[in-house]
């Protein structure tokens, strides 16, 4: 397999296992953290008022059946943008 330098190491990995490459649906929802319960809510409403197509949901620990934390979602388009934001928010 010839090596492209603007090809991922996952298109090259793809390209051997699957006879089509692998294309990203840019509106996936993409998990850009996991905050505390009280903090999540807060999070996506700030997101959401930046303008970002957040939402979120409680992180569910099977093994002690207890809410662990919130994962917050934005689509794959937004993603690096977002958590640069959530990650600003997290630690101002």
């Amino acid at each position: 397999m010839a090596s492209c330098p603007d090809m991922s190491w996952r298109d090259r990995l793809s390209t051997l296992f699957v006879s089509n490459p692998i294309h990203e649906d840019p509106d996936e929802p993409v998990e850009i953290g996991v905050v505390s319960i009280a903090k999540g809510p807060v999070a996506v409403t700030l997101l959401i008022q930046a303008g970002f197509d957040a939402g979120g949901h409680d992180a569910f620990n099977i093994v002690t059946n207890v809410s662990s934390g919130f994962r917050i979602l934005v689509p794959r388009r937004q993603s690096e943008q977002a958590a640069r934001f959530l990650d600003e928010l997290l630690t101002s």
